[in-house]
């Protein structure tokens, strides 16, 4: 049964997952981090967020920056926020207030460190207690959870129907060791809920469960997704260029396409958000888009055509939190392929994704990268994020027996 510890100590804790710990990539030293504030005060009402850099040493902080979360109410996170490393302020107000702000910490946030600061405690002792979170992926087909107890009820259990306990004999400002269950729907009983609750605990999202008071008096259970990424992450590099391959190789990858081998099939004529088309203007790819999956070894394949770029269906939707991935080849048969010129693209450039229903998602280039197949970073690559980010993928390097060493993947955040 999991033991409680304190709230600061719980968010560090790495997942060891047969035998094995999944440890996040090592972060560039100029890799931003996330930075957000959770509101987990019961009898505080809401509460306007600033957020600047930290003064120097010895001297007094006169502008508390501008406001990044407004009237953040009990119970409620803001977004995670990317923030330099270095040493920030966090500073809160009564909702609406022009007055001075009545509480900041300092907080400082490493190279690719995620961190929630939280505002807890009663009114009369209000505290900003900076934490580390934990979003590294989860293994293929869970999620993982955590239980925050958030509420004036002296201990709470939280269990799921079917014998899974999260969290037991939790105080206020504690939180239960990260859980991980297969992915899928739950009911919740906590203590001091009349009713279970249900919950869908997608695969490769990392969630948080906020134990709080509820308005009517007793307690419910809020789910906070963290992170997600695809429910199946595909294996190893992406075959999306070269002379064509083996006899049946094509229609393997039409039915992928098709079916989303490996993944969670969507029939896009029946839904009006499907993504439809992909552009990056400065690279000059403009292509159709239609759903793609994994092959019989759990690789993850362009569509048959060659002028046509593929979104995984397994993973997040471009414009959702989490990674969209998008493939595609550079080139078949000595022709160019759908993202042909996607090597071209730099950071700073607009990527759009239009829907079915004619609207559509933009972000960002963020990183231009090149790997090795044999070496592809299937975590990095693939792994859960916080907001809605974007992956294009396709070949690129040396040309060596038959196919492209290399991956080209560019990677961009919505905007």
């Amino acid at each position: 049964m999991p033991t409680a510890r304190g709230l600061s100590a719980v968010l560090a804790l790495l997942v060891a997952v047969g035998g094995a710990v999944l440890v996040p990539a090592p972060a560039r030293a100029e890799e931003p981090g996330l930075l957000r504030v959770a509101h987990l005060s019961p009898d505080t009402p809401a509460v306007d967020v600033s957020l600047t850099s930290a003064a120097a040493p010895g001297t007094v902080l006169t502008d508390p920056g501008p406001v990044v979360a407004a009237e953040l109410a009990y119970g409620a996170l803001s977004e995670y926020r990317e923030v330099l490393p270095g040493s920030h302020a966090v500073s809160i107000r009564g909702a609406g207030s022009g007055s001075a702000p009545v509480l900041s910490a300092r907080v400082d946030v490493a190279p690719g460190q995620v961190r929630t600061v939280v505002l807890g405690g009663a009114f009369a002792d209000l505290a900003l207690s900076p934490t580390d979170d934990d979003l590294s992926p989860p293994p293929a087909g869970t999620a993982r959870v955590r239980v925050l107890a958030a509420t004036t009820e002296p201990t709470v259990d939280v269990s799921f129907a079917g014998g899974l306990v999260p969290a037991s004999d939790l105080r206020p400002g504690e939180a239960g060791e990260p859980l991980t269950v297969p992915g899928g729907r739950y009911r919740a009983s906590v203590t001091g809920a009349d009713r279970e609750v249900p919950l869908d605990l997608a695969a490769g999202s990392v969630v948080t469960l906020l134990v709080l008071d509820a308005p009517g008096g007793g307690t419910t259970l809020r789910p906070v997704v963290d992170a997600s990424g695809p429910a199946v992450r595909p294996a190893g590099g992406v075959e999306a260029g070269g002379a064509p391959r083996l006899p049946g190789t094509a229609l393997t990858t039409a039915l992928a396409a098709v079916t989303g081998a490996g993944s969670a099939a969507v029939r896009l004529g029946e839904e009006a958000t499907a993504p439809v088309r992909l552009r990056l203007p400065s690279a000059g790819v403009d292509a159709p888009l239609t759903g793609t999956g994994l092959d019989g070894a759990g690789a993850l394949v362009p569509p048959a055509d060659p002028l046509v770029a593929g979104w995984f269906t397994g993973g997040p939707r471009p414009g959702e939190r989490g990674p969209a991935v998008v493939t595609g080849h550079v080139d078949w048969a000595g022709r160019p392929g759908a993202l042909a010129e996607l090597s071209g693209a730099a950071v700073g450039d607009e990527v759009v994704v239009e829907r079915a229903d004619g609207t559509e998602t933009r972000f960002r280039v963020t990183a231009v990268d090149r790997y090795a197949k044999d070496a592809f970073p299937t975590e990095l690559v693939y792994g859960a994020t916080a907001g809605a980010e974007l992956r294009l993928i396709t070949c690129g390097g040396p040309f060596e027996r038959g196919s492209y060493r290399d991956n080209v993947v560019v990677t961009a955040q919505a905007s």
